[in-house]
């Protein structure tokens, strides 16, 4: 496996859909006049996921030249972790696949199956971690947080995936949840921490550890670091985001604050950029991750 920036993408897809998906059960479970929420979050699911396996396969093994040896990645199951992703994040798929098509269709779906495919949406957020961590040679890779940074960094983009897009179909449904707001902030903030955490434990493993670190926090990649995942990415969806929670708090009476009536035409704009960036940092994560333990090119 060529661990370039086309697996960068892939992780981040598959990040993401796994978000779409939990977020859409979670709107649809606990919200359920939210339908533009939850239908955007099905549908978006499969896709995303669909062209971040399809990236896999282009590059197992062989680059672009020999996309069929993405069959040997289904032999070593269950003692390789990337064996044991791939079938992870093919089950993820018919199932993400049958729930968007069974709301498309609009006829209801077992639960089980819906309770299957949060299983191994959390398994596929979970595996996009996994699948470098195990890797001991590299230690920036090999550490526990990583899969729980990619858990929470997952849930955050997959919620502004579906918020974003929700968005341009039905702009009150995505500002009246206030509950999806405040959990999606807490991740942002989590993310955050979690990466400042990660980096220095990190970076007191060993020399090529601290390297690393230093090539994000001063080096070669401080300002992608710096601008592109601290500043953009994080702090600047945070700070948006907070503040809509806030007015939005102080304008909305509290045990009715899931549906308010407080603006009938809310600003599309603070929703682009906080959605927007928190997508842009999830990817620019993804690059980092790789690209401080070794030189990879972004396109």
């Amino acid at each position: 496996m060529a661990w370039g920036a086309i697996i960068s993408w892939y992780l981040f897809l598959a990040g993401v859909s796994a978000g779409a998906y939990l977020t859409a059960t979670y709107v649809g479970k606990k919200f359920p006049f939210a339908q533009t929420i939850r239908k955007t979050g099905y549908f978006l699911a499969p896709p995303l996921l669909a062209v971040g396996t399809l990236l896999l396969v282009f590059d197992a093994e062989a680059g672009l030249k020999h996309p069929l040896r993405f069959i040997y990645l289904l032999k070593n199951f269950p003692t390789s972790m990337m064996t044991d992703g791939t079938y992870i994040i093919s089950i993820f798929l018919i199932l993400n696949t049958y729930q968007g098509v069974m709301e498309y269709l609009g006829k209801s779906v077992n639960r089980w199956i819906t309770r299957l495919g949060v299983i191994f949406a959390i398994g596929t957020a979970a595996y996009t971690g996994l699948l470098i961590g195990v890797v001991k040679s590299i230690p920036l890779w090999n550490t526990s947080i990583l899969p729980v940074l990619f858990i929470v960094s997952a849930l955050s983009t997959g919620i502004a995936a579906t918020v974003l897009v929700s968005t341009f179909f039905n702009r009150q449904a995505c500002y009246n949840l206030l509950t999806v707001k405040k959990i999606h902030v807490s991740l942002i903030g989590i993310e955050l921490l979690l990466i400042f955490i990660m980096l220095y434990i990190t970076g007191s493993a060993n020399e090529v550890a601290y390297q690393s670190v230093m090539s994000l926090l001063v080096g070669e990649y401080s300002s992608l670091f710096w601008i592109g995942l601290i500043v953009v990415g994080l702090v600047i969806p945070f700070l948006i985001e907070g503040i809509e929670i806030y007015q939005h708090g102080l304008a909305t009476k509290p045990k009715y604050h899931e549906i308010s009536a407080t603006s009938s035409n809310p600003s599309f704009v603070p929703t682009l950029i906080t959605e927007s960036t928190v997508l842009i940092g999830g990817f620019i994560l993804r690059y980092l991750v790789l690209a401080a333990a070794m030189t990879i090119t972004l396109f």
